[in-house]
């Protein structure tokens, strides 16, 4: 008698095991799908942009919309930003990265509205870019003749062997 409910206990673990895997297996299975549908959004939200930024030059160079998988995918935009679907799998939120921040630039559930708001962050760089080529100064040719270098090595030289006699007729070991 003792044998048979040490037999029942054992099944009825096995029985409670088996369930306990399966809701595992259930909950890692609702995990893929919620994640392959964030992936699924997020590349359809690639797709509208690509053509954005393919029509210049000038965005070819500065953004790269590569879609990163893993939890949570990203879609980064360019270096600094990216699009993840946060909080929930419905939502698009626009991050920018900074040195000691991270801003939202767009959260909400409209592709359309999402899409609006990263093209006009691409226009915004763009335009911070030519900004920035603009005020350098284009890099000249100019630079320090051969003559000018031999002259302030010679004159470096000269002062160098003049302090070293000062220093020797200082601490006495040539006498004047």
């Amino acid at each position: 008698m003792v044998k048979s409910a040490v037999r029942q206990d054992r099944d009825g673990l096995a029985d409670d095991l088996r369930e306990a895997r399966l809701a595992e297996a259930a909950h890692f299975e609702a995990a893929l799908d919620l994640r392959d549908s964030k992936t699924l959004r997020l590349q359809i939200l690639k797709d509208e942009l690509l053509p954005t930024v393919q029509a210049t030059a000038e965005a070819k160079e500065l953004f790269d919309l590569t879609l990163i998988p893993g939890e949570p995918p990203k879609l980064w935009v360019d270096l600094t930003s990216y699009v993840i679907m946060e909080p929930d799998h419905r939502t698009y939120r626009v991050l920018q990265d900074r040195q000691d921040s991270r801003d939202i630039l767009f959260e909400g559930s409209d592709r359309e509205q999402a899409a609006a708001a990263i093209r006009r962050h691409m226009a915004h760089r763009l335009v911070a870019r030519e900004r920035q080529n603009a005020v350098l100064p284009p890099v000249s040719g100019l630079g320090y003749s051969s003559a000018t270098l031999i002259l302030a090595w010679v004159s470096g030289f000269a002062f160098g062997a003049l302090a070293l006699v000062a220093a020797a007729l200082y601490t006495g070991l040539l006498k004047y």
